[in-house]
């Protein structure tokens, strides 16, 4: 508790004395050849090419041009042991969850909404699927990718508008530029990863790029084991992870083709394959269980040269997505004690097809806008043991942006989007896999109207620029909510729409030199028809039952002090409320949302080409379940990392994370985290 609230108290007066002391200083000059970590850039601005930056900043995190958008690049992750979700918390007003090592479930929720409200995608094709649950961020492996982009604010046009959370899009390696590197990694728990990646040209005007990426963790750590009394210390003993195994393969190939109208075409693959076992609970560790996931990803996209000196461009896609997951579980005996040998597996497949056209211009320097309108056909099937089922679901999708800059230093926007869903039952009947119901048709659903207005101060020429919007966002059901679900769950076709209310202002002022950057923002969010699984007769039930407010602030500084030290700094305040009908939750706190946490990283360029990193990051105390009666302690996190890069175009790095070797809880409380990790990294580029 000590070392707690030391942590707490340091970090925000960090905070704070950083902020007033680097905010007036004067801008220092960036170092030669310093790594590029995080860009935040106007998500409005017309973008052709989803290529690297050419930019290189000594900071780490290039300066702020927008406050609702936030560019992460490749060295951000590399050789610091950061999955995807610890990337993504590191931002302001960003949340992770873990279940555990390598490969275990992952989330993030996103100022105070909740995962399954979190729209992620890879090359904008939307990973959440027909479950309706979280998008696992375990299976995405970094290696494979060139940048994240993260919307907190908004989803912008070229997504749809849609995700009541915002958005994350998730860039793979792609052909842009000549060349190619090997990254090598090793770490405790016969922890090990290797990432490949080439680009070429093939002709004067095609180019080609390709990467192949794979991990494996044995996951084999030691944790406290609670003997299935989580409120008794006097029974706990040290146990050995099992069955925890975890390895992931992927590859990514893709086309780049410059036609003679000055218009180009992409073409790529990327294919993933994962499995791991599932040990179970801390105290009930199974033998055999696992589960294993396959997904592949086509897409084509034509995007046309500039037209009317480059006011307009039009791009027209179509992409092809297919996901399986199955998970497979063996009870040697049955609740009564009698031995069953029952082998259960279970899991669905989905495959998604997605025409589209979109289109972006900007005219007389005053008017920015974008527009795109798709289809989208998505169809879920069974797998394993569980009763057959098929659903479909046919999604028109129409969206677009417009801002206007009215007078110099002000200008008003607005985004929108409309969705028309025709929900199909296979053969037009469908039993629920509880064999308890059968539908002869597929509900109604509602059209979906969603948008937002905002305002913004300020333009590049000045330091100080701001942005306030208010919105009202909705969000159908997913397939498998309303139709079709596993053994020991019920779902419910008689779902509503979820519906949210986000209010937001923000603002960004950056030192002359533009060295230093200050960003704040306050967000608040009224969630109605929430849905939720709740227990009836022994079955999971969803239903539309939740209400929540959510309001809160953020703060975040990047600043290059000194030409031999970077630093950032960030804190979220926020208070989230429970405000549904019932005694037992209204007033609560809302699952998995802290009051407060803090992330504070410093840089220090060394001699002999040595780079030496020190982040530390901590959170308040928390809850697991809407009763507020499952408490997750406050945690504090400290992690290093020392690169040497003794040539060009090669780094290596040694890094150490949860340094104190804290087997905290997390929110998934029946799955232990492992202590303290080591990891060596070796990148050669050529």
């Amino acid at each position: 508790m000590r070392k707690t609230s030391f942590f707490k108290v340091a970090c925000v007066a960090a905070f704070w004395c950083c902020a007033l002391a680097w905010a007036g200083g004067a801008a220092v000059p960036p170092s030669e050849g310093s790594p590029e970590d995080v860009s935040i850039v106007s998500a409005n601005d017309p973008v052709q090419d989803l290529g690297s930056s050419d930019v290189v900043s000594a900071t780490g995190y290039l300066p702020a041009q927008d406050v609702s958008y936030t560019e992460i690049n490749s060295s951000a992750w590399e050789g610091k042991s950061l999955t995807a979700a610890d990337l993504l918390s590191t931002l302001p007003g960003i949340q992770s969850y873990k279940q555990g090592g390598l490969g275990s479930f992952q989330s993030v929720s996103i100022r105070g909404i909740a995962a399954r409200n979190i729209l992620i995608c890879v090359d904008g094709v939307p990973l959440n699927d027909a479950s309706g649950g979280a998008v696992n961020l375990a299976s995405i492996d970094l290696n494979q990718m060139e940048k994240v982009e993260v919307f907190k604010g908004n989803v912008p046009a070229k997504f749809g508008v849609t995700g009541l959370g915002g958005a994350v899009n998730f860039v793979t390696k792609n052909a842009v530029k000549k060349g190619g590197r090997v990254l090598l990694a090793y770490g405790n728990h016969n922890t090990w990863e290797g990432a490949f990646q080439v680009s070429s040209p093939v002709t004067d005007s095609i180019m080609f790029a390709s990467s192949f990426a794979t991990r494996h963790s044995d996951n084999d750590y030691e944790y406290t084991n609670r003997n299935g009394t989580q409120y008794n210390d006097d029974d706990d003993y040290t146990a050995t992870r099992q069955n925890a195994e975890y390895t992931d393969v992927s590859g990514n190939a893709q086309f780049r083709m410059l036609h003679g109208n000055g218009s180009f075409s992409t073409l790529s693959v990327t294919a993933t394959r994962f499995e791991g076992g599932n040990p179970g609970k801390e105290e009930q560790q199974t033998v055999v269980a696992d589960f294993v996931g396959e997904s592949a990803l086509i897409r084509y996209g034509l995007e046309s040269p500039g037209f009317f000196d480059d006011a307009l461009f039009l791009y027209g896609g179509l992409s092809y997505r297919f996901d399986k997951n199955v998970s497979s579980s063996y009870y040697p005996l049955d609740h009564l004690g009698y031995s069953i040998n029952e082998y259960l597996e279970y899991g669905a497949a989905v495959y998604k097809f997605v025409p589209e056209v979109s289109a972006e211009w900007a005219l007389w320097n005053r008017l920015k806008g974008a527009a795109r309108v798709a289809a989208e056909w998505e169809r879920a099937e069974a797998r394993g043991v569980s009763k057959d089922w098929a659903l479909d679901r046919l999604n028109l999708v129409g969206s677009g942006d417009l801002y206007y800059q009215f007078f110099k230093y002000a200008g008003l926007g607005g985004e929108g989007s409309v969705h028309f869903l025709k929900d199909h039952l296979d053969e037009g009947t469908f039993v629920l896999p509880t064999g308890g119901r059968t539908l002869d048709e597929a509900e109604d659903r509602d059209l979906t109207l969603s948008g937002r207005a905002y305002t913004r101060l300020g333009n590049s020429e000045i330091p100080v620029t701001g942005e306030v919007s208010l919105g009202r966002f909705y969000q159908q059901p997913a397939l498998m909510e309303l139709y079709g679900t596993f053994p020991g769950a019920l779902s419910n076709p008689k779902l509503k729409r979820e519906k949210a209310t986000k209010f937001e202002a923000s603002g960004l002022f950056k030192v002359p030199g533009g060295h230093t950057s200050l960003r704040a923002a306050y967000f608040e969010s009224h969630i109605e028809d929430g849905i939720c699984w709740v227990i009836v007769v022994e079955h999971l039930h969803a239903e539309n039952i939740a209400r929540s407010r959510v309001r809160g602030a953020e703060f975040e500084l990047n600043s290059t002090p000194a030409k031999f030290l970077d630093v950032v700094l960030r804190a979220t305040f926020q208070k989230t409320e429970d405000r549904s009908k019932s005694d037992t939750y209204n007033g609560n706190k809302l699952p998995g949302e802290p009051d407060r946490s803090y992330f504070a990283e410093a840089t220090l360029h060394l001699p002999l080409h040595l780079d030496l990193m020190w982040a530390s990051e901590w959170r308040s105390i928390m809850y697991s379940d809407r009763a507020n009666r499952m408490d997750q302690p406050a945690v504090a996190n400290h992690r290093a990392m020392l690169s040497y890069n003794p040539f060009e175009k090669t780094r290596l790095a040694f890094s150490v994370d949860n340094i104190t070797d804290e087997k905290y809880r997390n929110f998934y409380t029946p799955f232990p985290m492992p202590g303290r990790e080591y990891k060596f990294t070796i990148i050669q580029g050529f």
